[in-house]
């Protein structure tokens, strides 16, 4: 399953909106640990081990498309 994500800072529940999940988180973006936090958000959101979602474009950006296996 692919998603459309977009990032946004605070400490708010998943919504979705316009065709997209607005995930927030509080986690800086140096040493890569606000996309570490999006992981973990997605894989308890959907039940899913942590191996299992991955990021598929959009590392570095606000905008991302993630794969659930």
């Amino acid at each position: 399953m692919l998603l459309r994500i977009k990032v946004k800072m605070g400490n708010k529940p998943i919504e979705e909106k316009d065709g997209y999940l607005i995930v927030y988180t509080s986690e800086p973006r140096e040493g890569n640990r606000a996309n570490i936090d999006l992981i973990k958000q997605l894989s308890r959101y959907y039940n899913k081990n942590f191996r299992d979602v991955r990021i598929i474009r959009g590392e570095k950006s606000r905008n991302k498309t993630i794969e659930i296996l």
